[in-house]
Order: structure tokens, then sequence, then C-alpha cells
């Protein structure tokens, strides 16, 4: 399923609000800045690849801005990765500045403002990717905002091709293949930013516990999923995979249990899933009683999954 939202067609003097409105529904509360909306150009069209969203955006705007006051009344739990495909641009986070060529990346957190500056017409596609999601599969747990990932070679340029090809043929990848691509792409994106970590060696109790966590988010809708299971496909002792939770202050149950829920929070939002009974998406993501389900979600998130649904 796609989605297209065209602007030529708007009266130039409603551009403005059909654009914020646009914006709003596919990547959450921004602030388009145009010197003349008469003569504004854009359009923004919704993809799903992987059960990512990814939007590819186009205008001629000079400037993008999200504020405090945005990121209170919306969803703060994405992390954007920004793909250039035309045009130059400049993305400001957290005292970063990521200086953009076509091919060139960088990521974004939605928590946080930032300021996205263009230097005439532009073209992007922009990957959502729950911040947890993400954050579980990187030492530290540590995202750096606004740092330029290069698609020149190397893995920036590996996940450059395969972002914008996965992009092109979403129309023509089935939901079988989802586990497949969404994989992938976070094993190709983990390895680029392997690169742009932070200086010094990550301990060893670091580095178990990130692979422990990619190793657990690849069998996530495996209703065996268990600590028995990820510590033999670790290599480690069931105790020591307690204990490398503990230490991290939430137990292994627990962290499964989070990363579930949101995921078929997710999914339950997403119009893309809109065919999926809530039994599909609880089973789905390794729920295998209906009852449980409900009231964990219900505890995780202040409403029940159908009234969860009904109010997005």
């Amino acid at each position: 399923m796609e989605r297209n939202y065209p602007i030529e067609m708007v009266s130039p003097v409603d551009r403005a609000d059909h654009w914020a409105e646009s914006l709003m529904n596919v990547c959450g509360g921004f602030e388009t800045i145009s010197s003349d909306w008469s003569k504004f150009r854009g359009n923004i069209e919704l993809r799903n690849i992987g059960g990512f969203d990814v939007a590819g955006i186009s205008m001629n705007a000079d400037k993008v801005v999200r504020s405090r006051r945005q990121i209170a009344q919306g969803d703060d739990k994405y992390c954007f990765l920004i793909m250039q495909m035309e045009g130059r641009a400049v993305l400001s986070q957290q005292n970063n500045e990521a200086f953009l060529e076509p091919g060139d990346m960088a990521l974004i957190d939605s928590g946080y403002p930032s300021e996205f500056s263009y230097d005439g017409f532009m073209r992007q596609i922009s990957l959502h990717i729950p911040r947890e999601t993400l954050e579980s599969c990187l030492p530290y747990r540590y995202i750096e905002a606004a740092r330029t990932i290069s698609g020149v070679s190397g893995m920036g340029a590996v996940i450059r091709d395969f972002l914008s090809s996965t992009y092109n043929e979403a129309a023509c990848i089935g939901e079988q293949d989802y586990p497949a691509v969404r994989e992938a792409l976070l094993n190709f994106l983990v390895a680029t930013l392997r690169d742009y970590a932070p200086e010094g060696v990550l301990g060893q109790k670091v580095k178990q516990l990130t692979h422990i966590r990619k190793t657990i988010e690849q069998k996530l809708t495996d209703p065996g999923l268990s600590p028995t299971m990820i510590a033999e496909l670790c290599g480690i002792s069931t105790r020591h995979l307690h204990r490398l939770f503990k230490g991290d202050g939430v137990s292994f149950g627990e962290w499964v249990r989070k990363r579930r829920l949101e995921e078929a929070r997710r999914q339950l939002a997403n119009k893309h899933f809109a065919d999926h009974s809530i039994i599909q998406i609880a089973f789905h993501w390794g729920f295998n009683d209906a009852a449980h389900f409900s009231r964990t979600f219900r505890q995780e998130f202040g409403l029940s999954p159908r009234q969860y649904r009904m109010a997005v």
C-alpha cells in the first residue's frame, strides 16, 4: 500500500496548511518555512519496507523545523534515517550538523528539536525506525544524531543502494519477505554506524549485551523465544544471560515483553495493517493468549488494543 500527498492541485492560499497536515500524517509535527507559498512545490509518498514506514519527500522549501512544542504534542519514539536523493541539505540537532550531498545520509532523533535547511529544490528518503529497535542493536544503545554518513563507498554505499532499491520496489515486496528485508536493513545500518561509534573500546559485557539484543530482535516474532534459546544462540549460559540483563536494570522477560508490545502498538497504528485483526497482530509478535496481550497492552499504554487502534 502506498499513500501519495501531492500539492500541485491545491490552491496557493491553502498550500501551507495542506502541506503541514500531510507532513504531520507521515512524519509527525514539523513546521515548513517557505518564502513564497504561491511558488511552493512538494510531494510526499509513504511506502512500507520490511514493516518500516519510509517516506519519499520532495519540495522547494527553505527550512523544516521540529520544536519542543511539537515534540510534546506528538510521538517522539522514532529515529529517521534521512538519505539525500537530489539537492543539498544541512541537518542540525544537538549541536551537530550533517551536510548532505546526494547519496549521503544522517540520523535524526524525533525526541529532540531539529532543523533542516535546503539549497533549492530537494528530494529525500526518510526511513522511520522505532528508537528502541535501533538502540537495541547498537553498542552503548547510543545514537549520534546529525552526523554525515557518506554514501560514496564502503557500508555507506551498501545501505544507500539497498534503501534506494527497496524503496523503489516496495510495492513488489510481499509481507512474507518483510522479516528478511527488516533484518537486512538493520544489519546494514548497524554495520555502517559502527564506523561512527564513540571513541573507545567497548567492554566485553556491553558487546555481549548488544549481541544478545540483536539476536532477540531477529527472534522477536518467535512464540518459542526464551532465555535458553537466546543463550544457546549467543554461546553463553542462561545464568550469565540473566546477569547481563540484571546489570542493565531490566529482566530478560520484561525487555522482550516491552519490545513486543511496542511493535504490536506500532502495527495497530499503521494503516498498512488495518486488515489485520488484533489477535493476528498479537500472535505475530509472540503472544499466545489474547486476554494476556490485552491486559499487558493496557498496563503499558493505558488503553486496550481496540481502544488504541480506534484512537489513532
